[in-house]
């Protein structure tokens, strides 16, 4: 069953991914060397149809299922073409910038950092225990990822939350900004524990 959310759980819920995304800046630019932003656009609950009418047909996805107390995962969801350019700036003057099996493993690494940070906001936040699960790479039509990640997540999928984050990227002489879709997936018992929790911080 969909739980309805109000304006106070989306704040809340906002002010944890601003935490994730800033932890998120910073492991990335540690990982790399090079000064990186991670920023988000406010999170909004979404219909499967949104993701599985998106216009562009190329895309290449990383799913990161969650365990503890919540039942669900992470996806992120960039254009292919966005994907490889992500995997081109961020190994650029690295010595791993013509690796092709780092060039395919940064979309992955990326994935699992958002959602390591966002965990653990949303764990120490919340006072819940979650856990990121290895990251899986999908790729096709917004349908088919869907699809495929719904599986992988093994789960009821009652809830997607999403946002848009935007990546900006500054070496020494030059800079460039992609952007890509996160979507939070959960069933209707773990959207119900968040709620609770919220809930506590009210009293």
């Amino acid at each position: 069953m969909k739980i309805i959310l109000d304006q106070f759980y989306y704040d809340a819920l906002n002010e944890i991914g601003n935490i994730g995304m800033g932890n998120a800046t910073t492991a990335l630019s540690r990982l790399v060397g090079k000064k990186i932003k991670v920023s988000a656009s406010e999170l909004t609950s979404l219909a499967p149809e949104y993701i599985s009418g998106h216009p562009d047909n190329s895309k290449s996805a990383v799913t990161v299922k969650i365990i503890g107390d919540l039942n669900g995962g992470f996806i992120l969801m960039l254009n292919r073409r966005h994907s490889e350019t992500l995997s081109e700036m961020l190994l650029a003057r690295t010595e791993y910038e013509n690796d092709s099996y780092m060039k395919n493993s940064v979309a992955i690494e990326v994935a699992n950092i958002l959602a390591g940070t966002y965990c653990t906001a949303l764990s120490r936040f919340l006072d819940i225990s979650v856990t990121p699960s290895l990251p899986v790479l999908v790729e096709g039509s917004p349908d088919d990822v869907l699809n495929k990640c719904g599986k992988y997540l093994n789960g009821k999928v009652d809830h997607i939350m999403g946002l848009t984050a935007l990546f900006e990227i500054e070496a020494e002489d030059e800079y460039h900004s992609l952007s890509g879709d996160i979507y939070m997936l959960l069933d209707a018992a773990s959207m119900r524990v968040i709620i609770d929790r919220i809930n506590r911080m009210r009293t």
